[in-house]
């Protein structure tokens, strides 16, 4: 699973268009005291840098963040919080690009990634669910959720993604457990609109699904072509 991950991000990285000066960057979180030079991460090219922190209790959560040595910089702006798998490892990938141009959010800051090692479903909370309840996603393997719900009423909707049942694990507009909502415009009552989380890549989405009516004129437009061919 890691190497199919770590293909994925390295793709990923190829569709940024603008990144910040290389510089070493370090994994600092409370299994380090947030302090140190020891956990380097590894220039893997294209923006990408990975690490594995080791060595920690399997199941328990750990907050942390990218760095450089001087603190100049670091990333997501909160701490991203995340359990150790059941090796007692945290695989990490870092994208130190700042605009983006995969069609994914965030758009205008660096992204943190890390392989999902399966210890709780997610969910999407927000204004669209009266913050309660939560609609849960689909686990679709190698740290990707997917859910699609219903916007009752044209609006803007503020939203997150978290632990289901739980406020332990959240992620808003970055990876940080306490970031900022993110926002969602429904055109049209009864939208349904897709929510996809992508843990390994440090991204999420929403994608408006077609109706059952344009579907079939999508098809029939698909059809005309084939035969005038």
């Amino acid at each position: 699973m890691r190497f199919r991950n770590l293909i994925a991000v390295a793709a990923v990285a190829m569709t940024a268009s603008a990144s910040m000066a290389a510089a070493p960057y370090y994994v600092r979180g409370d299994f380090n005291a947030f302090s140190g030079i020891a956990d380097l991460m590894v220039d893997q090219g294209g923006g990408l840098f990975t690490y594995t922190v080791t060595g920690l209790t399997p199941g328990t959560s750990y907050e942390l963040k990218a760095t450089v040595d001087d603190w100049s910089f670091n990333a997501p702006g909160s701490n991203a919080k995340i359990p150790a798998d059941a090796n007692g490892e945290i695989n990490l990938n870092f994208f130190e690009n700042t605009t983006w141009a995969d069609g994914w959010f965030t758009e205008s800051k660096p992204r943190l990634g890390w392989t999902d090692p399966g210890t709780f479903d997610w969910e999407i909370i927000g204004a669209m669910n009266g913050w309660a309840g939560g609609d849960l996603l689909t686990d679709m393997g190698n740290g990707l959720h997917v859910g699609q719900i219903t916007i009752p009423v044209a609006g803007s909707y503020d939203f997150k993604f978290r632990q289901q049942g739980s406020w332990d694990h959240s992620t808003g507009d970055d990876s940080g457990n306490a970031a900022a909502n993110n926002t969602l415009v429904a055109a049209n009552d009864g939208d349904i609109w897709e929510f996809q989380l992508d843990l390994p890549n440090g991204r999420w989405t929403t994608t408006l699904v077609p109706e059952p009516a344009s579907l079939a004129l999508i098809g029939l437009g698909g059809l005309a072509m084939i035969r005038r061919r």
